[in-house]
């Protein structure tokens, strides 16, 4: 059974890419990735990986994490920090969802002082329930790996 993009909670999938990076097969699903929702949340999970092999690498300076509001009822975090080897000073706008999978993912990798909270998981949870039954995961066949 192929899963349906017109079913796909974006943020969800945000959330399964970034932890699962290899969640879904593009050739067994190749309709979903054609959907433009599913290349941006593509896009954005990666672009979280890449924040936490940042982050993960040990050469960065002044991590920190502020509270943001953008325009909406959204709560949002916005992460910064310094690369000084390559002289940049990295920002990154993140939902609370997203904010919580980089937490997470960071904790893992012993990022020092980013490490998700209980709420962070809780997050990450629901999101993961909220794709399973979107792709409705328990319906797919296992691939032999």
């Amino acid at each position: 059974m192929q899963p349906s993009p017109d079913r796909v909670d974006r943020e969800a999938l945000i959330v399964g890419m970034t932890l699962v990076p290899a969640l879904l097969s593009r050739n067994k699903s190749f309709a979903l990735f054609e959907d433009p929702e599913v290349r941006r949340a593509r896009f954005r999970a990666s672009l979280l990986r890449g924040i936490v092999r940042q982050l993960a690498g040990g050469r960065v300076e002044s991590l920190e994490v502020v509270a943001a509001k953008r325009g909406g009822d959204r709560d949002l975090r916005e992460l910064r920090y310094r690369v000084p080897g390559i002289r940049v000073d990295r920002r990154a706008l993140l939902t609370e969802a997203e904010y919580a999978c980089v937490a997470y993912l960071a904790g893992r990798a012993s990022v020092e002082g980013l490490s998700a909270s209980d709420e962070d998981r809780a997050r990450i949870d629901a999101a993961l329930r909220r794709l399973s039954a979107s792709l409705k995961l328990a319906e797919m066949e296992p691939t032999a790996g």
